[in-house]
């Protein structure tokens, strides 16, 4: 009995090192978005980060409002209309709310 409880306690804990490698890549993605607007393809070649990761992580930032798709344009290394996203608030859009604006008086 004492050799189980020896064997899980010296186990390694797979799911904190995965957490940790999700936190640090969320992380590495948001700060390169934040230096200049720019494509998922951008910050793979930068960062090395697989491309199935940056699209996950720019999708969930976009639903917490952390992120932004500033503009569409040919893309310099594939030659495509790409996304170019960034982090920096100073250069967001700024959105009308349309529900408030329903209740403006013209």
């Amino acid at each position: 009995m004492d050799k189980k409880r020896k064997a899980t306690e010296a186990a390694p804990h797979t799911n904190r090192g995965k957490d940790m490698d999700f936190r640090t890549q969320y992380q590495i993605v948001y700060q390169s978005f934040l230096e200049r607007p720019k494509t998922m393809l951008d910050v793979f070649l930068q960062t090395g980060i697989l491309r199935a990761n940056i699209c996950r992580y720019v999708a969930d930032m976009e639903d917490r409002g952390i992120i932004q798709l500033l503009y569409k344009k040919e893309d310099s290394h594939t030659k495509f209309r790409a996304g170019y996203y960034t982090t920096d608030k100073a250069l967001f859009r700024k959105v009308k709310d349309k529900q408030y604006n329903l209740w403006e008086d013209r």
